[in-house]
């Protein structure tokens, strides 16, 4: 069977061959039933809005010509034509008829509901799914088409494509319930096939195609859009009269088939030029992504780079404060060595006397550095105080630090980790040198004005337990 898209284009080039005839009787029965639900059921209007259709078809016929079924396209006219035939009083109706069709009875089925109230929801519903199952069903039970056939339109083996219509009308099914109807899908699938397609007025198919081409041909020869609009709205008595005065003039309408062809060409090129013109928008929305996307990565480089100066300042600065402390530690490792190195030296000297000296003498210091102020209490303005103890054996070492007392468990380890690494002069008690505990009071001074944080250390005393041995 000849598709749609080859009779539309053998009308364009042959207007008297009878292709547009053919399409009407095609497609006729279709949106006659179709005008016919949304007008509920007024078959003059539904006359109005089928001949308006396919007058639309007629003048649109160049623009359809990919389209190898019309189908689709002939429901969505139908209904805007329709929706703009039905207006004020009748849309309040159709609407209060609606809400009082889902109130009235939520539970009632398909095969119990009236089909007259039930069409006129019928058409909302086909047209909220989306095109696709709206397709397979309006060619399966509008157009009555076979499993075979939808399955050759759609490319499919006849197992899938009747597995998409039983999608599709399962869909549909509930897009029905929204709006009160209830039905299985079987039931909803006979009900369409037995009650949704009516068979046109005798004779109808004949007006409707001559009186299409005659609205077309007015369109064609300049009246344009204000003259297809006042057509649209002419009476059937007007309509013959209008088509017969057309008819009387078709020589006319000959005489200026090569301006007609000439406007044809203008138009071709013109969309060729909109074409053109939709693939460098395209082109230069791209162009200005890319620029945009340069944009953003040359500020990203240079935020790289500004990142990558300012980790190479921070390294040279930890480097340099490494150095700093490294060379402080080495600083007071060789104090506390010579301290130790003069510490042996006292007590060598002390035994090479004659004499003993018979005295107690408690431990002295000869080398000690303050602790180091930890840096969160410092930036808290947070003061403490630790009491350290410790044991000075018998070779002036320090062992056995512990702190005894504390304001804060965060000062502990930075005054036990000062105190180990002091020296001493060991202690004596008559005459013999001999371990001593020892206490060192230590106070962290928070900064305090413009004064900065100081840690002040006590001098070394005898423990509260003191005791030698």
């Amino acid at each position: 069977m000849t598709d749609d898209a080859h009779l539309l284009r053998d009308h364009l080039e042959h207007p008297a061959g009878g292709a547009f005839t053919e399409l009407v009787n095609r497609h006729l029965n279709f949106v006659y039933s179709a005008a016919l639900r949304q007008v509920n059921g007024d078959v003059h209007l539904a006359r109005d809005v089928t001949q308006l259709v396919f007058t639309d078809l007629a003048r649109k016929a160049a623009t359809l010509t990919d389209r190898s079924s019309l189908t689709g396209w002939l429901f969505v006219s139908t209904r805007f034509i329709a929706a703009n035939r039905v207006r004020g009083e009748r849309r309040r109706q159709l609407r209060e008829q609606e809400a009082h069709l889902m109130s009235e009875n939520e539970s009632a089925t398909l095969n119990e509901a009236d089909w007259g109230r039930v069409r006129s929801v019928l058409d909302s519903a086909l047209g909220d799914l989306r095109e696709s199952d709206r397709e397979a069903i309006l060619l399966r039970f509008f157009e009555g088409r076979s499993i075979t056939d939808l399955a050759a339109r759609f490319d499919l083996n006849e197992n899938t494509a009747r597995m998409r219509v039983e999608r599709a009308l399962e869909k549909l099914r509930r897009q029905l319930a929204r709006r009160g109807v209830t039905s299985t899908t079987s039931a909803l699938g006979l009900a369409l096939a037995n009650q949704a397609v009516i068979a046109a007025p005798p004779g109808l198919a004949a007006t409707v195609a001559q009186t299409a081409l005659t609205g077309a041909a007015l369109a064609a020869t300049g009246t344009g859009i204000g003259a297809a609009t006042a057509f649209m709205g002419l009476t059937h008595l007007q309509i013959g009269i209008t088509g017969t005065l057309i008819l009387a003039g078709s020589g006319g309408l000959i005489l200026q088939s090569s301006a007609h062809d000439q406007r044809m060409a203008e138009l071709a090129a013109l969309r060729r030029d909109v074409a053109t013109l939709s693939e460098l928008r395209i082109k230069n929305a791209g162009l200005a992504q890319s620029l945009a996307e340069a944009d953003r990565l040359r500020a990203d480089d240079a935020e790289l780079s500004r990142l990558r100066a300012e980790a190479a300042a921070l390294q040279r600065r930890f480097e340099e404060q490494a150095r700093r402390e490294e060379a402080q530690a080495r600083e007071r490792e060789a104090a506390r060595q010579l301290a130790l190195q003069q510490r042996d030296a006292a007590a060598r000297a002390r035994t090479a006397a004659a004499t003993v000296d018979n005295t107690d003498r408690l431990p002295q210091a000869t080398f000690r550095v303050p602790p180091v102020y930890p840096t969160t209490l410092e930036a808290q303005r947070i003061p403490g105080h630790v009491v350290v103890q410790l044991i000075v054996d018998t070779h002036g070492d320090v062992r056995d630090v512990t702190a005894a007392q504390s304001t804060r468990a965060e000062f502990e380890q930075a005054a036990v980790d000062a105190v180990k690494s002091w020296v001493f002069e060991s202690g004596a008690k008559g005459g013999r040198l001999v371990n001593t505990r020892m206490e060192v009071p230590i106070s962290f001074l928070a900064p305090s004005g413009g004064a900065p944080a100081t840690v002040d250390v006590g001098d070394p005393r005898p423990s509260t337990a003191t005791g030698w041995f």
